[in-house]
């Protein structure tokens, strides 16, 4: 008989990776329906601290003595994308000053894309102040639409901007002062054995993004 399964993912994952891999989970457990709840890094993080959430994939890392990471991709890359006709966009490189006041839209607290762009910040001597903050908005794609809208700049995730970027929607930008990347992780409790369920779904998601 069919049953659910809930897995817990931040943005990124639940909209990007997860969907990879639905093929792969229908063929493989036909019994199971795969349910993701997609919220931000942290809230996942907590939910499987707590017990919500057998697994879970998120793309901060917490210390915690309680939870397990296993990174599934390394290194996805954040850009820096500007609407169509910004005066940024016909450069080649992007300097720090060049984004100090700039209209910015950002992602809600919690988010793992914004602790990624928030550290690269701090390591190069820029505070997101230094920006002119216009609008937090709580999904990668909807920061993307924001911007492709004129609202300002942003920074999310190269994966997701792919094709709104090859589209022409909007421009993806250089700035060498600034490495923003980050690993994504599959997350579960330590010490903590999965039921049959979370241990054959476990094993599906390792086996596609090996």
């Amino acid at each position: 008989m069919k049953h659910t399964f809930t897995l817990g993912a931040s943005t990124i994952p639940g909209e990007f990776i997860i969907p990879r891999l639905l093929s792969a989970m229908i063929k493989h457990l036909p019994e199971i329906e795969l349910k993701v709840d997609i919220s931000d890094s942290l809230k996942i993080f907590e939910g499987v601290r707590k017990g919500a959430y057998e697994i879970g994939i998120i793309g901060t890392r917490f210390d915690s003595p309680e939870v397990e990471f296993s990174v599934i991709v390394k290194d996805d890359r954040l850009v820096l994308i500007t609407p169509k006709g910004h005066p940024l966009a016909a450069k080649a490189n992007v300097s720090l000053s060049d984004l100090k006041s700039q209209n910015f839209v950002t992602r809600e607290r919690g988010s793992g894309t914004r602790a990624a762009y928030e550290k690269a910040f701090k390591d190069a001597g820029l505070a997101l102040t230094d920006l002119n903050t216009v609008a937090e908005v709580g999904t990668t794609e909807g920061i993307i639409q924001a911007v492709e809208g004129g609202a300002g700049i942003a920074i999310v995730s190269e994966l997701a901007a792919n094709e709104a970027i090859e589209l022409g929607k909007v421009k993806a930008l250089n700035i060498p002062l600034l490495k923003m990347v980050r690993d994504f992780s599959i997350i579960t409790r330590k010490g903590v054995p999965l039921s049959k369920d979370a241990s054959e779904v476990l094993a599906v998601i390792k086996a596609v993004m090996k």
